[in-house]
């Protein structure tokens, strides 16, 4: 695992490589503080997101990616906007932490949970760059 600070001073860790992240798959990832993530590429993007359910604590890593892009909880059902966390689906009433993510080369980085801001998060989402 490589962690780099950036412009800012938050540091950035490597927790997946594109190749690992296979379009519509989750990937469960543990961020050196402990924090478990879920890493979610839909449609050339990639989030990163809290690994843990707001509804009743249980982990995120045997969720489902719904053709919408949201993320559904495998023991309650709830579902989560993989951009913002905004829950799209009871049981779950708070939103799930969102991760500053950013690929660099072939390495998916992420860095500290973005702010909150009332029923979601800070937006955040790394383009996936076209093979040239």
């Amino acid at each position: 695992m490589t962690s780099l600070p950036n412009d800012g001073g938050d540091v950035f860790e490597a927790l997946a490589t594109v190749a690992e992240l296979g379009e519509g798959t989750v990937l469960a990832r543990v961020k050196s503080t402990g924090e478990a993530i879920c890493l979610i590429r839909h449609q050339g993007e990639v989030s990163a997101v809290s690994g843990i359910c707001t509804h009743e604590h249980f982990s995120l890593a045997q969720s489902d990616l719904l053709p919408d892009g949201t993320l559904q909880c495998g023991w309650h059902g709830a579902r989560f906007d993989r951009r913002t966390g905004e829950v799209k689906q009871v049981p779950a009433t708070a939103p799930l932490p969102i991760y500053q993510v950013r690929i660099e080369g072939e390495r998916i980085m992420v860095g500290a949970r973005c702010p909150r801001a009332g029923g979601r998060y800070e937006a955040s989402a790394a383009k996936i760059a076209e093979p040239a």
